[in-house]
């Protein structure tokens, strides 16, 4: 169990005046991400209890609090401070730029604020800013250690998967691969990370031309910044304590990622919905179909789907000067009320905006929590360099609000788009890059496609089967988008307990659905009965993975 200390009257304080304080609501969705146990422990509550958990600070601590938690690590505890001044842990830290490059591992990641680290003689710098200072910094304190991370974890991760708010046409690079400045206001007009900096280029030199299919490999985002900087994150609390920290694994069974594939009804007309059904069939993949709003298709053609057990979905249109179709809840409303008539009254409960469609930043997902829409697919790419993770992530997350809302966590889920219409939008070779990506970072690869490209063109049909191939044989099943919410709410509702017994032998209980769920363990330990295990790598490490059969597990030693 890792405890996070955040100060909550502080908090509020601040976003009284208008301030967005992340820390405290971050942290917690970085942890429930990555499946780790956390509770949260309020500054006000007084200096947190004795005991082996690993702390997480997260808010600059009260003069009696950093005592007790100087104390915690001297009697062997572990804590991992990020997200302010470090200097009560002893640490002379001096402001970093408010956006700048980190190294780590030799891979360069985005990050927004934070502190640049002195070097210790009595501890290891795991990470340095572009300008060598290191940036993340482990000591040792009595029997215990502090790993101290400098960039503003919580702010650059709400930055990143979120991006700015979007009032005006981006910029876009110079290079012709990401014309974003359209007059259209979508997603990607808000994109945090560098057009220049932070993408991927697979050889091919600049100008690039935009077209369609494209002739050349052009730059995308091929780094999924803010997963890494969780990985970074688990890796220090991990690394922090002898006594086992269960990690739930991120996808059912135990599976190492997941696949998920939408399709947009923009033509609504019935030819390249069957041809959209017939891919869909052979390939045995059930997909979220998100129906576009005016027109549609006949009733026959919406019947189909939903019997060939696809998700009905919106898919709201605000690209029109009609008064029906232009941006506003009220239009949202009245959108959902029709597709939901279209499937003769099915429950709907997925997103995503006509070409990515946006407006100011988290407005959008209130009015989807307003309508019971659990998901929303609307960040993505709309232009080819913008493919892959434009904003820093395949793993589905809670969006969180600005500071008039409390800076509360949505309950919607984002749930990340890669790229649309294989094919037509990209090669084969930034294709493979960016599945790879997502594999390794045990995230959702999630394909979007339009009935009239399945219809009209063989090769999107034949890199859409290629894809599909590529992701099985990785061990990634295939799921809905409400699937998707399904899992994602029932493994953040797990409760899980850990103690450990004199003779060495840990166990680990389980309160909550236990169906499909998988815990990923230090690997020297291994289950004390017949449950079958396996040694996997997830998250850049190596972990003993049990597929729970009970509500106890108990571990010995290998």
């Amino acid at each position: 169990m890792i405890r996070i200390i955040t100060d909550v009257k502080a908090a509020d304080a601040a976003r009284g005046e208008g301030r967005d304080v992340w820390s405290g609501p971050a942290a917690a969705e970085a942890l429930a991400i990555l499946g780790v146990p956390a509770t949260v422990h309020d500054l006000a509550d007084g200096p947190p209890p004795a005991d082996e958990a690993t702390v997480l600070v997260v808010d600059e601590p009260d003069e009696g609090t950093a005592a007790a938690l100087l104390g915690h690590a001297e009697r062997g505890g572990g804590l991992v401070v990020c997200g302010h001044d470090p200097g009560w842990t002893g640490l002379a830290a001096s402001p970093a730029p408010a956006e700048a490059l980190v190294d780590v591992g030799g891979q360069r990641l985005r990050a927004f604020g934070g502190w640049a680290l002195p070097a210790t003689g009595t501890g290891a710098v795991h990470a340095r800013w572009a300008d060598e200072r290191p940036a993340i910094v482990t000591t040792t304190r009595g029997r215990g250690t502090i790993a101290v991370v400098g960039p503003d974890l919580w702010h650059t991760l709400v930055r990143i998967t979120q991006g700015h708010p979007v009032e005006r046409d981006g910029t876009p690079p110079a290079d012709g691969s990401a014309p974003v400045d359209d007059g259209l206001l979508k997603t990607d007009d808000g994109i945090a990370l560098s057009w220049t900096e932070d993408r991927t280029t697979l050889g091919d030199a600049p100008p690039y031309p935009h077209e369609y299919p494209p002739t050349r490999s052009l730059p995308f985002f091929g780094t999924a910044h803010a997963d890494r900087w969780r990985e970074v994150l688990l890796g220090l609390l991990l690394d922090a304590r002898a006594t086992p920290i269960p990690v739930v694994a991120p996808w059912p069974d135990g599976a190492p990622a997941a696949a998920h594939v939408s399709h947009d009804s923009d033509m609504n007309d019935d030819p390249s919905a069957r041809a959209a059904l017939d891919a869909f069939a052979a390939a045995g993949v059930p997909v979220t179909w998100c129906f576009l709003y005016p027109g549609g298709y006949s009733q026959a053609v919406y019947d189909e789907v939903v019997a060939a057990g696809h998700e009905p979905a919106l898919h709201y249109n605000a690209m029109l000067d009609t008064p029906d179709c232009t941006w506003g809840f009220d239009r949202l409303r009245d959108q959902l009320a029709w597709a939901t008539r279209q499937v003769r009254g099915a429950r709907i409960v997925t997103n995503k905006n006509h070409f990515t469609r946006w407006e100011g930043w988290d407005e959008f997902y209130l009015w989807c929590e307003r309508l019971g829409l659990r998901v929303d697919q609307s960040h993505g790419p709309s232009v080819q360099g913008a493919i892959g993770f434009p904003f820093g992530t395949c793993h589905p997350h809670h969006p969180l609000t600005a500071a008039a809302h409390g800076n509360r966590p949505v309950d919607v889920l984002d749930l990340p788009l890669q790229t649309q219409d294989l094919w037509l939008t990209c090669t084969d070779e930034v294709r493979d890059a960016f599945i790879d990506e997502a594999l390794r970072r045990h995230g959702v690869v999630h394909l979007l496609f339009h009935g009239q490209h399945l219809q009209h063109h063989a090769e999107v049909r034949a890199s859409f089967a290629a894809a599909v191939q590529r992701l099985r044989s990785a061990g990634a099943a295939f799921h809905t988008s409400a699937a998707l919410a399904d899992w994602s709410q029932r493994r953040r509702a797990l409760r899980i307990t850990t103690t450990t017994a004199g003779d060495g032998g840990v166990t680990i209980t389980v309160d909550g659905d236990r169906d499909g769920v998988a815990l990923l363990l230090p690997p020297h330990l291994v289950p004390a009965g017949a449950e079958p295990y396996e040694h996997v790598e997830r998250y850049g490490r190596r972990f003993t993975q049990v597929v729970l059969a009970g509500w106890t597990l108990r571990l010995v030693a290998a």
